[in-house]
């Protein structure tokens, strides 16, 4: 009987191709090199209400395989219920991709107990299918509870309330995808709230098309400010103009003073916010906070910006901040002018922090011990010749060591060819 129905929905009169065929077989057997199964729209239009039974039920046991692909296959309610009839859970699945399909509320009720019950479960694709609904989210979100669920996508549905985020837990969450879904103010609070909790661990979160405006991009900035996870943010094609620019500007480098450069958002490393109409100050943002983005160090974003003059006047203009060339010193204690000039120096030039510090802060320059620069310089070229001294030491050492196995290896040639002459005399005598 067995046998008969795999015939009957797999056999070669169902029209399925031969590799898919031959690829159910081995989810069936077990087979411990196939990790995963994909089916294309075709393949998936000759599958019979059986053959979708058999598919779950093939799966469950499986201890091999890790993803299943069922993208653009027309699934419905009514597919999703055969499919997840026996699969109730899984040893080895840990990604289940299920986007541009057909199904709703009661397909989502029948994959339930698969999320429930399959402990290595991480990635769940759901994207571009207008039946999965705020509904959905919700019951999807409270299976996952407490779960290990890493990756979500719920892109281009038809989700418009996302508070189910803060009434479960996931504590794993590390990609979040709500693209092309109208989640309004209140989601973008409850998206704030997950940020700034201590535990979050989300590093990649994507909002394009999401009707974003100003307000929303500076609570979400404002969300960001002691955030230390997040990575990537997503949010092209919004209504963000420079107002909310300007949010993330101050929020990735923060020109009003020092310090606050040096404690701005220094984790956020991918931000792609680009929406139309282009403007020059938009552009101008827009190029900053790529710009903010690549710093290698706190330190590094300090001196490229609030020590050279041009950035620095370039940031406060966009930030609303009046610009003094004068006005950053006053935070700086003048016992650590020099230092500050000798580092500067090594990335922008001595001239740029020496000269802002002639014409804008002379009655600072009493207390710049250019002696001790000097000093500084010449300590820097010392210690360079030191090591090169001791180089050269070594140098000497292992090239004396070279001359004296020379000198060994050349007597003992002599040696050996005086030896051979003596040996030719004495033979002749005897001769």
């Amino acid at each position: 009987m067995v046998a008969y129905e795999h015939h009957l929905a797999f056999g070669e009169h169902t029209g399925l191709d031969l590799d898919i065929r031959g690829e159910i077989d081995q989810i069936r057997d077990n087979a411990n090199d196939f990790t995963q199964f994909e089916i294309g729209r075709y393949d998936a239009d000759q599958f019979t209400n059986l053959a979708w039974r058999l598919l779950g039920r093939y799966i469950a046991p499986n201890t091999h395989l890790q993803r299943v692909v069922l993208d653009e296959c027309g699934i419905t309610d009514e597919i999703m219920a055969l499919l997840f009839e026996e699969l109730v859970s899984s040893l080895s699945v840990e990604r289940l991709d299920l986007d541009s399909n057909h199904f709703g509320i009661d397909g989502v009720r029948s994959m339930i107990p698969f999320l429930q019950n399959t402990p290595k479960f991480s990635i769940l694709y759901l994207g571009l299918n207008s039946n999965i609904n705020t509904e959905c989210f919700e019951l999807l979100i409270s299976a996952l509870d407490g779960k290990s669920v890493k990756e979500l996508d719920f892109c281009d549905c038809n989700i418009t309330d996302i508070s189910a985020l803060e009434t479960y837990s996931l504590p794993n969450l590390d990609s979040l995808s709500l693209t092309g879904n109208n989640i309004g103010r209140e989601g973008i609070t409850t998206l704030s709230i997950m940020l700034q909790k201590e535990d979050t661990r989300l590093t990649k979160l994507e909002l394009k098309n999401t009707k974003i405006d100003d307000e929303d991009a500076e609570i979400l900035a404002a969300s960001l400010k002691h955030n230390s996870k997040l990575k990537t943010l997503v949010s092209n094609n919004n209504n963000i103009t420079e107002k909310g620019l300007a949010a993330f500007l101050k929020l990735l480098n923060d020109i009003s003073s020092i310090d606050n450069t040096y404690d701005s958002n220094h984790t956020l490393t991918n931000v792609k916010m680009f929406s139309l109409p282009p403007t020059n100050s938009k552009d101008n943002m827009l190029r900053l906070i790529n710009s903010a983005c690549k710093y290698d160090d706190r330190r590094a974003k300090v001196i490229s910006t609030q020590f050279n003059s041009e950035n620095r006047k370039e940031l406060c203009q966009l930030q609303g901040i009046e610009y003094s060339p004068g006005s950053i010193f006053a935070d700086i204690d003048p016992i650590i002018l020099p230092n500050i000039l000798t580092l500067i120096g090594e990335r922008n030039g001595q001239g740029e922090l020496y000269t802002a510090l002639v014409h804008t802060a002379p009655d600072l320059m009493s207390f710049i011990d250019r002696k001790a620069l000097i000093d500084g310089e010449m300590a820097k070229l010392a210690e360079q010749m030191s090591r090169l001294s001791q180089q050269m030491s070594a140098l000497s050492v292992k090239n004396d060591q070279l001359s004296k196995r020379r000198e060994m290896i050349e007597q003992g040639l002599s040696g050996q060819k005086q030896s051979m002459t003596d040996g030719d005399k004495k033979r002749k005598v005897q001769y």
